[in-house]
């Protein structure tokens, strides 16, 4: 049986959602995502695939120092979104936390999220370093995984990668991948959650 790990970038799904796919509106349905990663799997293995664990990287919004009304409106949204994906089976979030680095010229404040990554190729290497996966899934476009892709291969660990359009990740990565697949917009169509 095939035993696999889902890693989600947050900022990455929701940056493909706003850059490249804005024209659908998606708001991604997490445990339908990671059930059409999990199908992906499946469709190029002999074997069951089975679902460990999907992992969710994110960081709270960031709030000032005292909080203004709109910083509370979004920490609450925040929780709401987080609450939800910890209910889901077999689901985990893990944060990071947003750094005001300044602002732009146009006066709009520049964040950086930190930890996030950190987190992510800790767990993977953890979970890797355990032997409780076969097949790691990683959802993500950031470089600096390549490191973190390498150390699971030696692992004996099958790593995908699933990304977005050419210029949202970066092409060592890709190539770090064992295999790739694009999420297009059939693709985030079948992941875009239904409003109720």
């Amino acid at each position: 049986m095939v035993r696999l790990a889902i890693f989600i970038d947050g900022g990455y799904i929701d940056g493909l959602c706003r850059r490249h796919f804005s024209e659908l509106s998606p708001r991604v349905d997490m445990q339908v995502l990671s059930e059409k990663v999990r199908q992906a799997v499946a469709h190029a293995s002999p074997e069951p695939v089975d679902i460990v664990r999907s992992y969710y990287y994110t960081c709270p919004p960031y709030q000032h120092d005292p909080p203004a009304a709109d910083d509370r409106n979004r920490t609450a949204g925040y929780r709401r979104f987080v609450d939800a994906l910890t209910q889901l089976p077999r689901f985990q979030v893990r944060e990071g936390h947003l750094r005001l680095d300044g602002f732009g010229e146009d006066g709009r404040p520049l964040f950086t999220q930190k930890q996030v990554d950190l987190l992510l190729g800790l767990d993977a290497a953890e979970i890797a370093g355990s032997q409780i996966v076969t097949h790691i899934a990683l959802i993500a476009g950031d470089g600096d995984f390549v490191p973190v892709m390498e150390v699971l291969k030696r692992e004996g660990v099958s790593v995908w990668l699933f990304h977005g359009p050419r210029a949202t990740y970066a092409h060592d990565l890709w190539l770090a991948a064992d295999e790739r697949l694009e999420i297009d917009q059939a693709f985030m169509r079948a992941i875009a959650r239904v409003s109720s």
